[in-house]
């Protein structure tokens, strides 16, 4: 693929000289420099705006851009440019992805000096899988007139090392570092969070009965009106394709949905309305309830690909993929004030997990906190794992294959083009473990994404009250 005539006439005015290379051998590079397959080599460009206008950051793909001692540095109070935005600019330049020279766009930039400690540096080339590689020196000679300075952190190197009392003592030390005077003393030994649901204690007390059935399991769900007609409802999607009407919870379990899916689904919901989903996200992020649904129906049907002989629950799979983000809700919850700027932060740092940014910011990350708050709520030990480690590909602890499967899924979502995170591929090892192959991943990711509309559905379900 040629490069895009804008980063041409730059490269050719300014006589820099660059080899051109793809994909592999950047993501070689990131795969052999921990942490967590981030290089310092990669030059990422990053869109920011206020009052005043636009400017580019520019900062290698190993480092957080720390919007606060940016702020310091500029006396300006800056925010992401919105997906749309970044998309006009992409078509007004005739480019896929942006280069890392400030001359393409001409917006005002500034350089993070960590960038310039390398010898040289990887750049998109502004056509899809190609990069650039340059010199750092002659790369200096294109940022004389940009701004340079210190606007970044390290990337926080213990995210998946702490045990579950480090957990609870990270989510209670940020908690005491962000919460006023007056509310931590009521804090002490609490997250300050609503109790088990009375619905969900029942449908735990099922999971655990050996005697339980359909029957016993539709009168739980019944008690709870809103959850008994969104069940019902449930298993009338077009996601489902039943023929004939379902007209009770028994229906449902029955005809459609399965014991283990039934009961999984309604702990989820009776969890999920524990707390409000909050109004402000990540712009151009899936919102909560999508992405939990998606997730959900993905690791289900990743399950189903497990050979039967060592295949885990599907039921527990879809519940850790239908609460694998409920930290998410729990920091909109718990940390209020600094929601927004966590929010800020994820939307200027697409190139890295936004665990990284989590722990930078409040000492801790959102899965940790939902862990603690699950293993408050009894919830069973799959699930608080799969949500602790679903990040963490070096786990190799009990029900290791929960949090595989939901890595696996967040994974293969991202790459068709769904949910947050930047670009990142399953290791081999974690895929024969499971049994599982690439190409039959990415043929089910496809399947469910197909299904979008049905699934969609499924979502305006959860989303009423």
């Amino acid at each position: 693929m040629a490069i895009p005539a804008t980063v041409m006439k730059v490269l050719d005015d300014w006589h820099v000289p660059y080899s051109l290379t793809d994909d592999e051998e950047v993501f070689n590079l990131m795969q052999s420099n921990p942490p967590a397959s981030y290089s310092s080599k990669v030059a990422n460009v990053i869109f920011l705006k206020d009052g005043d206008g636009k400017v580019q950051v520019v900062i290698p793909g190993n480092r957080i851009l720390d919007l606060n001692r940016l702020s310091f540095s500029t006396g300006r109070q800056f925010k992401a440019l919105s997906a749309e935005e970044l998309q006009r600019l992409k078509n007004k330049f005739g480019i896929d992805e942006f280069p890392a020279l400030p001359q393409v766009t001409g917006v005002d930039s500034l350089v993070d000096e960590s960038l310039l400690q390398q010898e040289e540096l990887y750049i998109v080339s502004g056509a899809e899988h190609e990069w650039l590689k340059i010199p750092t020196d002659d790369f200096r000679n294109l940022i004389t007139s940009s701004h340079t300075g210190n606007y970044t952190a390290k990337l926080p190197l213990d995210i998946h090392n702490n045990n579950s009392d480090e957990d609870l003592s990270d989510v209670h030390a940020a908690i005491q570092q962000f919460t006023p005077m007056r509310i931590q003393q009521r804090l002490e030994e609490t997250l300050d969070l609503p109790p088990l649901p009375e619905t969900a204690r029942k449908i735990i007390e099922l999971r655990v009965d050996p005697n339980a059935d359909t029957v016993t399991l539709a009168q739980a769900v019944e008690l709870d009106p809103g959850m008994s007609a969104q069940v019902v409802s449930w298993a009338r999607s077009p996601y489902y394709g039943v023929r004939g009407e379902i007209k009770t919870v028994e229906d449902a379990v029955l005809r459609v949905l399965g014991f283990d899916l039934v009961i999984n689904l309604a702990l989820g919901l009776a969890l999920g309305r524990t707390l409000s989903v909050p109004k402000e996200g990540p712009h151009g992020y899936a919102p909560f309830w999508q992405q939990a649904v998606v997730t959900a129906a993905l690791c289900g049907e990743i399950t189903r690909l497990i050979p039967a002989k060592n295949r885990p629950s599907q039921g527990l799979a879809y519940l850790c993929g239908l609460l694998h983000n409920f930290g998410f809700l729990v920091l909109g919850h718990v940390f209020p004030p600094q929601f927004s700027l966590i929010n800020r932060h994820i939307e200027a740092n697409p190139h890295i997990n936004r665990f990284f940014i989590e722990r930078h910011l409040l000492g801790m990350t959102r899965e940790q906190v939902s862990s603690c708050l699950m293993q408050q709520w009894r919830m069973p030990e799959e699930l608080v794992t799969a949500l602790r480690q679903q990040h963490n590909a070096q786990f190799d602890g009990e029900h290791k294959e929960y949090a595989q499967i939901l890595y696996i899924a967040t994974r293969a979502l991202r790459r068709h083009g769904f949910g947050d995170g930047p670009f990142e591929t399953p290791e081999p090892w974690m895929l024969d473990d499971l049994d599982l192959t690439a190409e039959a991943i990415d043929d089910v990711t496809s399947s469910v994404m197909n299904k979008m509309d049905d699934l969609n559905e499924l979502v305006s379900l959860l989303n009423k009250p």
